[in-house]
């Protein structure tokens, strides 16, 4: 999910076309693709559409490291269209997501939404930085106090 969080930012920073679909994504194979915009459930085990632990930590890593690149990405002059596209990606961040964790990349969803209806609103409206930092704080803790001693 990750390289295609940052695929879907990066998108409209150069080259023509659209994002690329994830590969090689830990939830590739953990759940089947569902069209944008539809909410395909998560996994309902304690780590999501993870099969374990390790892998939920690493990909929730993963997906932090990309979430934490927003505000870069999407200062870039992006389209409404390719913030659709990143909160799509976010969609699915979420529904891959350990459920202790859903609400939090919920709140992240929300923000790219909003600023996608500013952005369509005024085409100089800005990414608020501060406020995904502030959210994502908790996933942070998370990783911290989940993830840390590693087996």
């Amino acid at each position: 999910m990750a390289a295609a969080l940052v695929v879907a930012l990066l998108g409209g920073c150069g080259g023509p076309g659209t994002p690329a679909p994830p590969t090689g994504s830990p939830t590739a194979t953990a759940t089947t693709a569902s069209p944008a915009g539809s909410a395909a459930p998560a996994a309902d085990g304690p780590w999501g559409a993870y099969p374990d632990r390790r892998e939920a930590c690493a990909a929730v890593a993963d997906d932090l490291l990309a979430l934490a690149l927003l505000p870069a990405g999407l200062s870039a002059g992006p389209t409404v269209t390719e913030v659709q596209e990143v909160e799509d990606e976010v969609e699915a961040v979420r529904d891959a997501a350990p459920p202790v964790l859903a609400a939090d990349f919920a709140r992240v969803q929300l923000l790219v939404d909003s600023y996608g209806e500013a952005l369509e609103a005024d085409s100089s409206a800005r990414f608020d930085g501060q406020a995904l930092d502030e959210t994502l704080a908790p996933v942070r803790d998370w990783l911290d106090g989940t993830c840390r001693d590693g087996d």
